[in-house]
């Protein structure tokens, strides 16, 4: 992935998003108090909110452009009443030294590993900075069966945005799944149009992410010693159907399990 360019444009993509994530985020972690630990924080659009109103938030991110533009949009609203600490790190293989209450992978990011192994390796290290009380959350994409069969040249609409200058940004994506590999090697793309309707550039930034199934979640949440205690297919609390277009995630630490060590069949 090219993650400069994917930096840019990241916050306009997600513009369009509702934010029922995020205040699901914030629900789990106000109710711990902090700290926060945030794998896959990317611009800051659900840590900055939470330093803002007073939380502790340690973030990592692979993307080290991103960063920079948390960073950034960090410093337009400070001062912080808590704080952010943000760290460039593989979320497969990281060791910060400490253990929070509450570890976040918001945004589908577990699916950015793009294998077994790596999603294990995520898990794992995930679980490993887990107090033994503690909660951790993620989501991802429920992958229906139509979904699956998209037509790898057509493109679907994503949103609309009007641009500061005049015009608008058009966004739209195409999915390319093999469901052999469960691999998606799909695209997302930004036409930036002016007022006059002429197109001033057209970007396609490529996405590769591996999806999961239900069972396979609740699998792999076993072999790393996770017990999932919510199994949601929105960030509302409704049961996961083939309509569902999300999986949402709350796990503990299975009971008398808190040494946490990877699969040794792997």
């Amino acid at each position: 992935m090219d993650y400069e360019s994917w930096a840019k444009w990241y916050d306009i993509f997600y513009s369009t998003a509702d934010n029922a994530d995020i205040e699901f985020y914030h629900g789990i972690c106000n109710a711990s108090g902090g700290p926060i630990l945030e794998i896959g924080v990317g611009t800051g659009r659900v840590a900055i909110p939470l330093a803002r109103q007073g939380m502790e938030v340690v973030g990592i991110d692979l993307n080290e452009p991103m960063l920079k533009i948390a960073q950034q949009n960090a410093l337009t609203v400070a001062p912080l009443q808590g704080s952010l600490k943000l760290i460039q790190a593989d979320m497969r293989n990281f060791d910060l030294q400490r253990r929070f209450p509450v570890v976040t992978l918001p945004a589908r990011t577990l699916l950015l590993a793009t294998s077994e192994e790596d999603q294990l390796h995520t898990l794992c290290c995930a679980s490993k900075h887990l107090e033994q009380a503690g909660t951790m959350a993620f989501n991802v994409f429920f992958p229906d069966p139509q979904m699956l069969a998209d037509d790898p040249d057509e493109e679907f609409l994503l949103g609309v945005i009007d641009r500061p200058a005049g015009g608008r940004y058009v966004l739209t994506a195409k999915n390319h799944f093999d469901t052999d590999s469960q691999l998606n090697n799909g695209k997302q793309i930004v036409e930036e149009i002016d007022g006059s309707g002429e197109i001033l550039r057209r970007l396609e930034l490529d996405v590769n992410v591996r999806y999961l199934h239900p069972d396979q979640i609740l699998e792999m949440c076993g072999q790393v010693g996770l017990d999932v205690v919510e199994f949601w297919g929105d960030f509302k609390g409704s049961e996961i159907t083939d309509e569902s277009d999300e999986i949402v995630v709350i796990a503990r630490h299975a009971k008398n399990i808190f040494q946490v060590s990877m699969p040794t069949n792997l």
